[in-house]
C-alpha cells in the first residue's frame, strides 16, 4: 500500500530530531513553513504533527508553535514505523499471493471442467457400444469387414468382435465374420440401426 504524504513527512521531521536537526527544546519552524519545505498544504503538515504529537515526538503550545519533546519517543517511533511498514509489507504480499492463487484456482476449474466435458464425451462415446449378433441368416456371413464397408454406409466403427467367447479388439479390415460373431459397434443409435439392417 503507498505511504501517504503526511506520513512521509512525519517520518522525515521524527529522523530530523534523530539526527539532531532538531534538538529537544527547539521550535520547529511554523506550518506554513513546514509546508513549503516540503511543498505541501499546510494541511498534510497539520496531520503529520499530529502524528508526531500522538507519538509524543513534539508538543504543540499555543502562540509558540511546535516544540520539540524527545529523541527518544523520536526512535521509538521510527521504530515502530519500520515495523508498521514490515508488517503492511507482510499483509501485500499475501494479498499478491491471495491474488495469484484467486487465478490458479480460476484456470484450475477451467481445466477441470475441460476434462470433465473430455470425460462425460469419452465415458459417452463408449456407453454407447452396441452389441450386434451375426444371426444364421444374415448376409454378412462370410464377409470381411472391408466388404461389408461398415463405417463408409453407416459411420459406425466396430471395435471389436467376440468369437466363441474371444475377443477380437480392433480387427483388421480382412476379418472374415462367422455366424455367431458379435459385432461390437461404437456409433449413434441411427448408426447402429443402420449396422442392423446391414447384417441382415
Amino acid at each position: 500500500m503507498e505511504q501517504a504524504k503526511y506520513q512521509e513527512i512525519a517520518n522525515e521531521i521524527a529522523h530530523a530530531v534523530v539526527l539532531g536537526e532538531f534538538r529537544e527544546g527547539d521550535k520547529i519552524h511554523g506550518r506554513s513553513t513546514l509546508a513549503g519545505r516540503f511543498n505541501v498544504s499546510p494541511e498534510t503538515i497539520r496531520r503529520a504533527i499530529a502524528i508526531l504529537q500522538n507519538e509524543g515526538v513534539v508538543r504543540v503550545k499555543p502562540g509558540i508553535g511546535i516544540i520539540v519533546n524527545s529523541r527518544i519517543e523520536a526512535e521509538k517511533f521510527l521504530k515502530s514505523f519500520d515495523q508498521k511498514n514490515e508488517v503492511q509489507a507482510f499483509i501485500d504480499e499475501l494479498k499478491s499471493l491471495m491474488e495469484q492463487r484467486k487465478e490458479i484456482d480460476g484456470q484450475i476449474d477451467g481445466l477441470l471442467q475441460k476434462v470433465s466435458t473430455y470425460a462425460d464425451r469419452y465415458i459417452s462415446r463408449w456407453n454407447d457400444v452396441e452389441e450386434l449378433k451375426i444371426q444364421p441368416e444374415s448376409s454378412a456371413i462370410g464377409c470381411s469387414l472391408r466388404e461389408l464397408k461398415v463405417r463408409e454406409k453407416t459411420g459406425a466403427t466396430v471395435v471389436g468382435v467376440v468369437r466363441n467367447g474371444n475377443e477380437n479388439f480392433s480387427p483388421e479390415a480382412d476379418f472374415l465374420l462367422e455366424e455367431g460373431d458379435i459385432l461390437l459397434v461404437v456409433s449413434s443409435e441411427n448408426g447402429n440401426k443402420k449396422v442392423r439392417s446391414l447384417l441382415k
